[in-house]
């Protein structure tokens, strides 16, 4: 059986889905489940920055009802990366080079025969072409107005997510939200 390990680019996620769907919540376990279908999941990696909790207190509650929620998940794992005040904004920082150095690694231990990316983002083009050099398969999965060109190109399968696709792992409201 093929073995699959899903890396997720959550903020990338967690845009792609606010700017296509508006605010939804993904139930996650049905999510990677209709990913991975009837092949063997190694494991999940959710990869995020951490909310400081003086500079957003109500943010870092919420992320820390997700996280909570998300890591209940059999075989699903959060890994961090931090934010940097620049001026007036935060950024992200070391999220990109730490889950492309997973997926490499993984691949170079031959913890997996497919990767699953969920991301858009381009900056995977040359982790992409690392996993398939070594034998591996790639998918990615994403928004396909949100995904750059050239990561579709190079992934050996794109799926597309959208409304259609997701509609069985929404939570409605009465079901669950973990962003209240």
């Amino acid at each position: 059986m093929r073995k699959v390990m899903m890396f997720i680019d959550g903020s990338n996620l967690y845009h792609g889905m606010r700017d296509i769907l508006g605010k939804v919540n993904i139930d996650y376990e049905c999510f990677i489940k209709k990913l991975v279908g009837d092949r063997y999941l190694v494991r999940v990696y959710y990869y995020t920055p951490v909310i400081n909790r003086e500079e957003a207190e109500e943010q870092y509650h919420s992320q820390q009802r997700f996280l909570t929620y998300l890591t209940d998940i059999n075989y699903v794992q959060a890994k961090f990366g931090k934010l940097v005040r620049q001026g007036e904004i935060l950024v992200e920082k070391s999220i990109d080079v730490k889950l492309a150095v997973d997926m490499v690694r993984y691949a170079g231990l031959n913890y997996y025969d497919i990767a699953i990316l969920i991301s858009g983002d381009g900056d995977f083009v040359p982790a992409v072409e690392a996993v398939k050099e070594m034998g591996k398969q790639v998918e990615c999965a994403f928004f396909i107005q949100e995904t750059a060109n050239v990561l579709k190109q190079v992934t050996d399968v794109f799926i597309e997510l959208n409304q259609h696709f997701l509609a069985d792992c929404i939570f409605h409201k009465e079901d669950y939200d973990y962003n209240e």
